[in-house]
């Protein structure tokens, strides 16, 4: 992910309502509604300025899991409690705007009737457009997705990036949204930074990246309960331009430089996290990145050497403690193996991770590996990662942290069949057969060009699974295409350069995120989230299709279809 600078003043973002921090507490409280019976006593209103979620407290004499139930014209629903007591301070989630409800709580002796009616949309909030939603075929649930704005600032006749004003007030730059099957906005929460990877883990709670330096775990309030933090946003780096603190007082701090693209639980209750380093190399009998690039500051004639920045694969406890490293630049060798001489990276020292080494002092940090994804694959007991910038996804054992085998052009595989190998892809996902699902940018794919008049074709992506056979000797490895399904918009292949993810549903669908369309298209659409059903021609038919197409530049990292909003119980 090319993800913004944490108070990158050129890439402001937009976000809105509900402060991470509110408690229900603040003056800002919407109006409450009152009511008891017996010994049960409840409240409810919209909770602080947020526009969708109630507060529904629920106070008993006695011990009590009460029942609450949840009435409205779209759909009813209930909110279970799964822990007993006396006092409860619960989200009511899942509402759309400008809608009413009826919330009905029983202890099993008394009952209370309460009514809440959610407000609008902030009027600036982002546009989503739904072209498709066909409910009957999709996989029930809702959508939970993050919003990062990729807006370019306004530049003069020569290119160059005509200065703007200083905001009134600092950014808020992160956004994640939920939406049902009809594509209502039925939950968001905002930070001040940017939100990368967000996933809803069992017990209803949400784990999120944050900033490209830290993780947390939050409710529907928005409330943070748990947080972790690398050790440079907690150190050296602990405010932003605006004098914000990044990471909170009580965040545990994991003895690692950062955390950036994934957060994961893994199965055994541990984080994996991406983390980063960097390393002075030596050695390079060429320049491999020109003379000059532009965003590089200070520039001296090339010495043989690079500052590169490189990923370490993280699993630490819930506590904080470090119980894996696979550390990238122990694997790979960027002086000697043609495939890792990729090392110019992105030259804009505002995107991560350049930005955080070069507040350091290290002026010509070069974004190396970029990986972007690690998951947990039990059948091997390895990692596998996503390493963009070399196009390449490899597996790391987790019993001795070596690499296992890498997949992807001049890797250890042989590709049978029609299919093609991916480039400068996204989020992996082990099926439940084994085989491998991805989404592939298709930078740089072979056989195509971004130059008109060339005579190839533009780059599109996609989503593509791959059917890996690595057992026997290394020379008799394969893997094969199974399927493939191509961005589209509106019938016509479309490229996604950046972020991206494909998600395999209950119901068998692939859900989709081209997240980086950018804004070159002339139909202004700028990301896309598409439920396909793998079967027919062209790979499927889409059922559900939601877009960003407005003035703003709107990229979707990652988005997830979860069951329900509320853990069963």
């Amino acid at each position: 992910m090319e993800s913004v600078r944490r108070t990158l003043p050129l890439l402001l973002v937009f976000v809105l309502a509900v402060s991470a921090c509110s408690n229900g507490s603040s003056d800002d409280t919407q109006p409450t509604e009152s009511g008891s019976a017996g010994s049960l006593e409840a409240t409810l209103g919209l909770d602080g300025d947020h526009a969708l979620v109630g507060r529904l407290v629920i106070d008993t004499e006695a011990p009590s899991t009460p029942k609450v139930t949840v009435t409205g014209e779209e759909r009813d629903f209930e909110i279970p409690v799964a822990q007993e007591g006396t006092h409860h301070e619960i989200p009511v989630a899942g509402l759309r705007a400008e809608s009413a409800y009826t919330v009905v709580v029983a202890d099993g002796t008394d009952e209370v009737s309460l009514e809440l009616e959610t407000s609008s949309l902030p009027d600036d909030f982002p546009e989503i457009t739904i072209a498709a939603a066909e409910t009957a075929a999709m996989s029930p649930g809702f959508t939970l997705f993050d919003l990062i704005d990729f807006t370019q600032p306004p530049t003069d006749e020569d290119g160059n990036p005509i200065p703007q004003p200083e905001p009134d007030e600092p950014p808020r730059a992160g956004l994640m949204v939920a939406v049902d099957n009809e594509g209502e906005v039925v939950w968001y929460h905002r930070a001040d930074h940017s939100i990368g990877d967000v996933r809803m883990l069992d017990d209803g709670t949400i784990l999120h990246e944050y900033n490209d330096t830290a993780a947390r775990r939050i409710n529907l309030f928005g409330e943070t309960i748990d947080e972790w933090a690398g050790q440079i946003i907690a150190d050296e780096l602990p405010t932003d331009d605006f004098g914000r603190q990044v990471v909170g007082d009580e965040a545990i701090v994991v003895p690692t430089d950062s955390m950036h693209h994934e957060v994961n639980q893994l199965s055994n209750g541990n984080i994996a996290v991406l983390s980063t380093e960097l390393r002075t190399y030596d050695g390079f009998t060429e320049a491999l990145c020109g003379d000059t690039e532009p965003g590089f500051e200070n520039f001296e004639p090339f010495d043989g050497s690079y500052d590169l920045i490189s990923d370490i694969v993280t699993e630490f406890t819930p506590e904080g403690e470090i119980v894996f490293e696979a550390k990238l630049a122990d694997l790979l060798d960027p002086i000697n193996d043609p495939r890792d001489q990729n090392v110019c990276g992105l030259p804009q020292g505002a995107v991560f991770p350049n930005w955080m080494y070069r507040a350091q002092g290290f002026d010509q940090s070069r974004d190396w590996t970029h990986a972007n994804a690690v998951i947990e694959d039990p059948e091997r007991n390895a990692f596998i990662v996503s390493i963009r910038h070399l196009d390449a996804v490899i597996a790391i054992s987790r019993d001795t942290g070596e690499l296992l085998w890498r997949l992807g052009p001049g890797g250890d595989f042989e590709i049978v069949g029609d299919g093609e190998f991916q480039f400068h892809q996204h989020a992996p996902e082990i099926q439940a057969d084994g085989t491998l699902l991805l989404y592939d940018n298709g930078n740089f794919r072979p056989g195509t060009s971004f130059e008109f008049g060339s005579g190839l074709p533009f780059p599109t992506s996609r989503a593509v699974q791959y059917r890996i056979n690595d057992d026997g000797p290394p020379d008799t490895w394969t893997v094969e295409q199974v399927w493939e399904y191509e961005s589209r918009v509106d019938g016509s292949t479309a490229f996604a350069g950046f972020v991206g993810d494909a998600d395999r549903l209950a119901n068998g669908s692939v859900l989709i995120t081209n997240g980086g369309y950018g804004e070159d298209r002339d139909d202004g659409v700028t990301s896309q989230i598409v439920e396909v059903v793998p079967e027919g021609t062209d790979g499927g038919t889409e059922v559900f299709d939601l877009r960003m197409a407005n003035d703003r530049g709107w990229v979707i990292y990652r988005a997830e279809r979860v069951e329900d909003l509320y853990p069963a119980g």
